[in-house]
């Protein structure tokens, strides 16, 4: 019900949505202990809000960093579909952030979608200098594809902020090298920080930001199953359900709220890509990877090191 009522609200207008900014105490985001905000780095809650719908679409604590980039803190979906990000929870937030400023050494780099790396530089302070002027990776509800080009303006105006070109230039190229294989992928990863010991963090919802970026490269999508707390129930479903329709590709599994959600490729091909490597896809095994160790796990969360050419 929540989706189809919201899913009315939806429809082409100016812009779908409004963006409501609501100030919040320290309370909101203690999780993330490392923070420290003040007046030149403002924290506050930012909210989509449509008209005749009651709750917010979508809302995220979001801060202002030093070269004044917004900065999504978590995310949160009120409805069917994702908003522009992925659910995230603030304590998923602190735990691997705390994670990486304990396993990556501070003169290390480490690689991620641009909203991660904003968050690690933030928060974590740790080199990520990855990051995108035109904000790529956005989801966009089904309803929205009327206006995309409207709501696509209006989010890069926002995310890219201060972002140059220089940069979205080499942000091309991390893309680019996770829809490679594994070596020619993780050779074009350390080709982004030459000299440096190389990390990588993803997150299982970035192989939709991916599929959003590069349409023509990867087609990626998802299915609900109710879970009711009885996981061996659903996985059974899952499968039965991937047999039914005869899909071929390989596929992931993520617990949303009273659901889980279903990823799978629409080609067996896509499975030999970087990115579905390096995520928990049926087809790939995190530990067994030759280019890539795998440090820190956590929910959604994976972090690896590139290994050293003929070493660890």
């Amino acid at each position: 019900m929540v989706g189809l009522a919201v899913n009315s609200a939806l429809q082409p207008a100016e812009l779908p949505y409004e963006k409501t900014f609501v100030d919040v105490q320290p309370d909101a985001y203690k999780a993330l202990a490392l923070l420290v905000p003040g007046p030149a780095m403002p924290v506050r809650r930012l909210e989509w809000r449509a008209p005749g719908v009651r709750e917010a679409l979508a809302k995220t604590i979001v801060a202002t960093d030093a070269d004044g980039r917004n900065v999504p803190l978590d995310w949160r979906n009120n409805v069917t579909e994702p908003v522009f990000f992925a659910d995230l929870t603030m304590t998923e937030v602190g735990k691997v952030l705390a994670a990486i400023r304990e396993h990556v050494p501070a003169d290390a780099v480490v690689l991620s979608w641009w909203d991660l790396s904003r968050k690690i530089r933030f928060i974590a302070e740790r080199q990520a200098p990855l990051d995108d002027p035109l904000a790529r990776g956005l989801i966009l509800p089904t309803a929205w594809r009327s206006v995309s080009n409207r709501v696509d303006a209006s989010e890069r105006a926002f995310w890219g902020k201060s972002v140059s070109q220089s940069n979205g230039e080499k942000f091309t190229r991390f893309i680019d090298a996770l829809l490679l294989d594994e070596t020619k992928g993780t050779e074009a990863l350390r080709a982004l920080a030459p000299g440096k010991d190389v990390y990588v963090a993803v997150h299982l919802s970035d192989i939709w930001k991916v599929a959003a970026a590069r349409a023509d490269r990867i087609e990626i999508a998802y299915k609900d199953f109710p879970s009711a707390g009885q996981s061996h129930g659903v996985m059974k479903a899952t499968r039965q359900w991937i047999s039914e329709q005869k899909i071929e590709g390989a596929y992931a599994v993520e617990p949303i709220g009273n659901a889980v959600r279903l990823y799978y490729f629409a080609s067996k091909d896509s499975s030999d890509l970087l990115i579905a490597k390096i995520l928990p896809f049926s087809t790939s095994n995190p530990m067994r990877l030759e280019q890539l160790e795998l440090v820190y796990q956590h929910r959604g969360f994976w972090i690896y090191k590139l290994r050293t050419k003929g070493g660890t």
